[in-house]
């Protein structure tokens, strides 16, 4: 397995993006913190827009886990932490 078998994909004035972060922050309390590797649009450009590319992303926040699973629906508590347990 990765070091971080998940990706964030965020960027910058985007209200759910800071949402997810401070669900991930409260009440997930960062149990997985060391899992998650950030890729932010604004400051790594090409990365992003490849993963993007690659997984048919059109929107942030998203997760993706390095099975190529993707969770665009980071909207609520449950399906976040569900998608994140299930690997």
């Amino acid at each position: 397995m990765t070091e971080h078998p998940f990706v964030l994909l965020t960027q910058n004035d985007c209200p759910n993006c800071e949402r997810l972060k401070k669900m991930l922050s409260g009440p997930l309390r960062n149990a997985y913190q060391g899992s998650i590797r950030v890729v932010h649009r604004e400051e790594q450009a090409e990365e992003f827009t490849t993963l993007a590319d690659l997984h048919g992303i059109q929107s942030v926040p998203t997760l993706i886990h390095a099975t190529g699973a993707v969770l665009r629906n980071t909207g609520g508590l449950g399906e976040v932490k569900l998608f994140l347990e299930r690997f």
